[in-house]
């Protein structure tokens, strides 16, 4: 009892200590932030436990300035030059990607993936994989893009024919995004769109994701982590499925060109583990996003009427027919493009940054000391909505992307969807025309309105490494059998 008692009161003395040490002589006791995170990870874990990190860091944010201690050893940033303090090709030596942002789901903390904390192997996967993201290979994917979209709007006027006009756009677009990735992978959709239904690589894919959201809580722990992740199976479940449709690709008599097909041809670069990883990552990362990105602005344009009606009217206006459409032409609609440069400002891709870890021995960022350990990143949610960087930042104007002198102060380079420097999204040329090919032939077809208790319900999802896929339920009607359009642009709510 007396040596419990000698255990309890050394433990109590040895907290008390690191109390006083984290809050007033660490290296990072400067930074701004509540008392509570400089000395515990207890708020940083409630925060994220709850799905509304986002939220609390852009309070914080508010609050405390542009530099946020958000946990002993952790800080955020939101001024844009911190893109470029922590982000660039400089630095690529003196910061690495940070495990809790790209927790590893194979055993031993191995990665074969474009998330690699190793510098020299994310470098090598990049040189591989690039030529199938050029912009000579993306046009050779439109067609892909346009097959895949198009069987969705067919279908669309099929369920309101068969089932009203009522319906969730979410499942919707996301079974979209999720064929349309497998065609650019290996020539061939997964079908969700034809059949009606998830795929079970769909399900598995957002079970990964869901994985390595919560996996966080336990990264430092790592025969526990490994453990739970070869209970789930999850991940294993997902490269069989990878790998069946790659020799399902390599057995077709007709070889169906891909990323896949790609690789194959220039003579097999990537090694088993390497090729399941990047298949794995690009599959999921380029259906996940994309889909939502759309969803939210089909979401942001039924809430405002006017920004609608300028948008529909610049595509319907720019084309004769829909079979005219094409992504060349859809890079010179400005409204277009600032409508989809909106909705990534309102919900970007990543809401609560990707970390990195300062690896030598300190650095300086932004004329802060950050010491060796220190997890650093841009909160990408509360930098693009931070009242510092933008007038009427919780609102939703596409014009300010285009010079209106409402907006002239905006600092719009804060807005980094796609990160930058040697880490940026490889597939953001693709992503992009995606985006602008979807949402032209969803306004070519459609009008759509929703109700404000679907709006209120979207606007608080729940976000992690990605948000959750909330149901939007929309009424969609075709624009053919109605006035063109039928937006009041006198109207605007949300």
């Amino acid at each position: 009892m007396i040596c419990f008692n000698l255990l309890a009161d050394d433990f109590n003395d040895y907290l008390l200590a690191l109390t006083i040490y984290n809050r007033f002589f660490h290296p990072l006791h400067e930074v701004p932030g509540p008392f509570m995170c400089a000395i515990s990870w207890l708020p940083w874990y409630r925060y994220w436990f709850s799905g509304h990190m986002h939220l609390e860091v852009l309070k914080l944010h508010e609050k405390y300035g542009p530099v946020v201690r958000l946990g002993p050893s952790e800080v955020s940033f939101i001024d844009a030059a911190a893109w470029n303090n922590i982000y660039s090709l400089k630095r690529c030596r003196q910061i690495e990607r940070c495990p809790k942002s790209f927790p590893a789901l194979t055993p031993h903390g191995a990665k074969f993936d474009l998330l690699t904390y190793n510098p020299s192997d994310h470098a090598r996967y990049r040189r591989i994989l690039n030529p199938s993201f050029s912009e000579k290979a993306i046009r050779e994917y439109e067609p892909a893009i346009h097959r895949n979209t198009d069987r969705m709007i067919s279908r669309l006027f099929e369920s309101v024919l068969d089932e009203g006009p009522n319906l969730n756009i979410t499942r919707w677009l996301q079974w979209l995004t999720f064929d349309m990735v497998a065609d650019v992978v290996w020539g061939e959709p997964f079908d969700c769109i034809t059949e009606g239904h998830s795929h079970p690589c769909l399900a598995l894919s957002m079970d990964l994701v869901s994985l390595s959201s919560f996996i966080v809580f336990v990264a430092w722990w790592i025969a526990l982590k490994d453990f739970l992740i070869k209970l789930s199976g999850v991940e294993r479940m997902f490269i069989e499925m990878v790998r069946s449709k790659c020799e399902a690709n390599l057995n077709s008599e007709s070889k169906k060109k891909g990323v896949f097909w790609n690789l194959a041809k220039s003579g097999g670069p990537l090694n088993i583990n390497e090729l399941d990883g990047n298949l794995s990552a690009l599959v999921i990362a380029g259906s996940e996003t994309t889909g939502f990105v759309c969803t939210s602005a089909c979401f942001y344009l039924a809430s405002h009427p006017a920004s609608f009606r300028k948008v529909a009217t610049e595509v319907r206006s720019a084309f004769s027919s829909e079979k005219e459409i094409n992504d060349d032409r859809l890079k010179k609609l400005p409204y277009l493009r600032a409508v989809l440069e909106e909705t990534l400002r309102m919900t970007p891709a990543e809401p609560n940054g990707l970390a990195r870890r300062v690896v030598a021995e300190g650095i300086d960022i932004g004329g802060r000391y950050i010491p060796r350990g220190t997890a650093i990143y841009v909160s990408q949610f509360a930098a693009n909505r931070s009242s510092t960087h933008f007038h009427l930042p919780q609102e939703f104007h596409p014009e300010r992307w285009l010079n209106d002198p409402s907006f002239h102060n905006d600092k719009l380079e804060a807005v980094q969807p796609f990160i930058m420097g040697v880490n940026a999204c490889i597939g953001r040329g693709l992503a992009w025309m995606e985006m602008r090919l979807i949402m032209a032939k969803m306004l070519w077809n459609f009008d759509w309105t929703i109700d404000s208790s679907e709006g209120k319900a979207f606007e608080r999802a729940k976000a992690w490494h990605v948000w959750m896929k909330n149901p939007l339920q929309i009424t969609l009607l075709s624009r053919h059998n109605l006035p063109d359009p039928i937006v009041d642009s006198t109207e605007e709510c949300g």
